[in-house]
Parts: C-alpha cells; sequence; structure tokens
C-alpha cells in the first residue's frame, strides 16, 4: 500500500503559469477536492475548509506562508496517507495528523531476543521468529514489502519450526505496511477457512460520493501449512496501512485476539502529485471497511485487550504488553 503511483482525475486540471502562494493552494485543493476517498468517511466538509483556508494567503504571501496554510488545512483530514514534501530543506516533510501528537508505541526487538526468546531467527530483513517460555511460538514482522516469494519460503519454514508450539505471538508494532495482496497471503497462513474481511473501492469521479465498484478481500488458507492454534496478534499505533488491513484479515479468524494498541488508522491506498512550485504531495484515494461495512480510518482497529509500554518500561527491560500476551497464551 505504500507504493505510489498516478491517479487521472475526470478532468484536465490547467495549472496557471506561475508558481504563487495562491495558485499552489488552489492546485492542492482542487487535486483533493477530485480525488480524495475519505471526505464523506471522515465527515470533512472541503469547501468549508476551502472558505477558512484560502483567505489566509495573499499575492505577496511566500513558501513559509504556503506550507503554514497546506499543512494546517491537510491536518484537518487526519490522515497518515496524506503527506507534503516540499524541496526546500528549511520545510520538513509534513505528514497530516501530526497533530495529535508522538506515537505511543514502545517496541524494542533487541530486548525482546536478549530478555524473551529461547532462540531466535532472522529469516529475513523484516521478519524474525522464534520460541517464547512455555512452548510458545513467536513471529515479528515489521512489514510487507518484500518479495511475494521471500514470504511463501520463509513461512513454510517458520511454521514447520513452530507446529509444536500451544499458541503463538505474532508481533506486527512495527509494520508499517506495504502491500494488501500480501498481507492477504501472509494472513491465510493462519486461516482456517474463507472469510470476508474487507472490502475496498477508488474515487473515479468529480464528485465526492463517486467511487468504482466495492472490491471484496478474502482470508482463506493459503500456502502449503498453517497455523491455526491460538495466536496473540501484537498492534500498536505503528502498526499501518497494509499493517492495519493484515489485522482486518486476523481479527476475523476465531483463534486471534488482539492485544497491544490501537492501530494507527490509515487504510487507503494514495498517489503522488507535483505541484506547480515542485513541491509534492500525496492524497488517499480509496475507502475501506470491515466486513461489517465499517470504516476505521483515523480511528484504527481496537485491541481487545489494551495494554501499553512506556519507554521507563523498555529502560527498565519490561516489554508489559508480550508479558501479557504470555500470560494470555497459557
Amino acid at each position: 500500500m505504500l507504493a505510489l503511483g498516478t491517479f487521472s482525475s475526470c478532468e484536465t486540471l490547467e495549472v496557471e503559469p506561475t508558481a504563487t502562494a495562491q495558485t499552489n493552494f488552489k492546485f492542492v485543493w482542487q487535486e483533493f477536492d477530485q480525488l480524495y476517498g475519505g471526505f464523506e468517511v471522515k465527515a470533512v466538509d472541503w469547501l468549508a475548509v476551502q472558505r477558512n483556508y484560502r483567505p489566509q494567503l495573499t499575492p505577496q504571501s511566500d513558501n513559509a506562508d504556503l506550507y503554514r496554510v497546506l499543512t494546517h488545512m491537510l491536518d484537518e483530514l487526519n490522515d497518515g496517507h496524506v503527506s507534503l514534501s516540499p524541496t526546500e530543506a528549511q520545510y520538513p516533510r509534513y505528514v497530516s495528523g501530526q497533530s495529535r501528537g508522538p506515537a505511543l508505541n514502545h517496541t524494542s526487538l533487541a530486548l525482546i531476543k536478549a530478555r524473551y526468546l529461547t532462540e531466535s531467527h532472522l529469516a529475513s530483513p523484516t521478519i524474525t521468529y522464534g520460541k517464547l517460555p512455555g512452548n510458545v511460538g513467536y513471529l515479528y514482522l515489521s512489514g510487507l514489502d518484500e518479495d511475494y516469494r521471500n514470504y511463501q519460503q520463509n513461512l513454510d519454514n517458520i511454521l514447520r519450526d513452530l507446529q509444536g508450539t500451544k499458541a503463538l505471538v505474532l508481533d506486527i508494532r512495527d509494520n508499517s505496511g506495504g502491500r494488501d495482496e500480501l498481507g492477504q497471503y501472509v494472513a491465510g497462513r493462519f486461516a482456517d477457512q474463507r472469510r470476508l474481511y474487507m472490502k475496498s473501492r477508488k474515487r473515479n469521479g468529480p464528485l465526492h460520493n463517486q467511487f468504482t465498484a466495492w472490491q471484496e478481500w478474502y482470508v482463506q488458507p493459503t500456502g502449503s501449512r498453517q497455523y491455526t492454534n491460538p495466536i496473540i496478534l501484537l498492534t500498536s499505533d505503528d502498526t499501518f496501512s497494509a499493517g492495519e488491513t493484515f489485522t482486518l484479515a486476523l481479527k476475523r479468524l476465531p483463534h486471534v485476539r488482539q492485544v497491544g494498541i490501537a492501530t494507527y488508522g490509515a487504510f487507503s491506498d494514495r498517489v503522488e502529485r507535483d505541484m506547480p512550485n515542485g513541491w509534492r504531495f500525496t492524497v488517499s484515494v480509496g475507502e475501506y471497511r470491515d466486513h461489517n461495512g465499517v470504516s476505521w480510518e483515523g480511528r484504527g482497529l481496537t485491541p481487545d485487550v489494551a495494554v501499553a509500554n512506556t519507554a521507563a518500561d523498555l529502560a527498565a527491560g519490561h516489554d508489559l504488553i508480550l508479558e501479557r500476551a504470555l500470560q494470555l497464551a497459557q
């Protein structure tokens, strides 16, 4: 889901051959008006947003003014897939929703390996697995963007090695996303039968309620081997994008419990656009809902058992979320 692509609006937008702050503001506002998929689910009145922010720029406004106004405007969307990337170093890359504060997630794979795992193996840059006390398996996935074949072979080996464990802790607290299709495949390695877990669609017209037909997503057994013993799924507000659609799939399985912190709340695909002044921005173009038709954009998926770590907990050598998962696995 993190991969960016091109997206054609239904109308060709003509841009004046100038890079004034007002022209750039108009371009960004219109592109979101044509492409953004989350206005309705987030109850955002985009015309009212324009009326609020457009007067803050004048013909004398410079890039500092433009950056300030655009970041404030985009923050109204509270959407982690919406970003602004200026070309000048003095203006840092901005991600919508930053005003809600820093992430609550405090996780340390190094601590887990040193203190909790009785054995540890690095299968790939994004996959670590091993065993925890009490014959409990452990699988850490930090992303879903490697080559599909790597996951297929690695999961064959991992599930073979962990087949004798009584439960599995599946840790995606640091999962920054990747490809929804890959998450669907990986989730299938833990599925017992076919279940609908998500539907998605994308903007395809100038009206805010114009979308493609819904695409249905199912989780079902994949690969040569599946793990269907009890699974404790660890999430945090750093579980993002395809990590969240993966969570949707796992939460449909009766043998899975979600523990930790609610996920970030950014599900949609995004596209990248160039501004007249050379800056770039990304736009979420999709709408994603769970099997019941509920959108979790901007909210995240709430755990069955809420537990959080602090920086002090980790400094003292304790991962309270993992310790709670071990209790539940017994």
